[in-house]
């Protein structure tokens, strides 16, 4: 009877000293895992990703670890480095937003500007999205020949990457084509890009002058109308002119011809 007694205490001797080694474990881990905590909470994400990634699946540890890291790379600004970390992580803290941050930044780094603008967009007033997005659509707008809205985009991007840069290379461009289309004589687009160049480069005294030769060009025309007897679109050439020499006499010249009543009505 004494050796089985014996065997009994034995055995719950051997099951309280495992319990002990157990609990002796847990207790470690529950440590290392508060200061991996402390680690993070002060902002030193590379030292708690690291302490978190020696806990294994202990708690939250795993998560805790990716997202440490991406938080080191997206510090960092490496933000195609960061983002597979917050793809793990979308449901955890800011993870979606930064996810979709750094998704945004991979589609810009690949020159897929349209798409990075609307990512960017997405993300309201969050970072700097809205410079960014600013940025991208301007890229997108100079390849397409969108000259107004990428000089609206640059300038809302200014101090984002080269925007200041490409908006001056922007500026000479529409310069150039401008006055391209006032050697061709057309003076209409001439005039668009001149007006959208604002101040520089003399442009208000060129668009003043390509709108003067553009008027005085519908002038002509209107008067070849009348040579071809097409008084109705001589009429209406010059009521579209009025204000510019006598095209509103002319105007009426032609009503009274087609029988238009042109008398103010009261």
């Amino acid at each position: 009877m004494r050796g089985g007694k014996t065997g009994k205490r034995m055995v719950v001797v051997i099951l309280l000293c495992l319990l002990a080694l157990l609990t002796s474990g847990c207790g470690d881990k529950t440590a290392a895992y508060d200061k991996a905590l402390a680690l993070f909470a002060q902002g030193e994400y590379a030292d708690a990703a690291a302490a978190f990634s020696k806990l294994g699946d202990f708690l939250q540890a795993e998560t805790y670890a990716a997202y440490s890291q991406g938080l080191t790379y997206y510090e960092q600004e490496n933000f195609t480095a960061a983002e597979p970390y917050f793809v793990k992580t979308r449901d955890f803290m800011y993870g979606d937003l930064r996810y979709r941050f750094c998704h945004a930044y991979a589609l810009e780094e690949a020159e897929q500007f349209s798409e990075a603008a609307q990512w960017y967009l997405e993300l309201g007033e969050y970072e700097d999205a809205a410079r960014r997005a600013a940025y991208c659509t301007a890229r997108a707008a100079m390849a397409s020949g969108d000259y107004e809205a990428a000089l609206v985009g640059f300038n809302e991007a200014e101090g984002y990457r080269d925007a200041e840069a490409r908006l001056d290379v922007l500026n000479f461009e529409i310069y150039e084509h401008a006055t391209a289309y006032m050697d061709a004589m057309d003076y209409e687009h001439a005039l668009l890009l001149f007006t959208l160049l604002g101040d520089r480069y003399n442009a208000t005294e060129y668009a003043r002058a390509a709108k003067n030769l553009m008027l005085e060009q519908a002038y002509l025309a209107a008067e070849q109308m009348i040579r071809d007897g097409d008084l109705q679109g001589a009429y209406d050439q010059f009521s579209a002119m009025a204000g510019f020499r006598d095209a509103a006499s002319r105007a009426d010249e032609m009503a009274e011809l087609l029988g238009i009543d042109v008398t103010p009505q009261e």
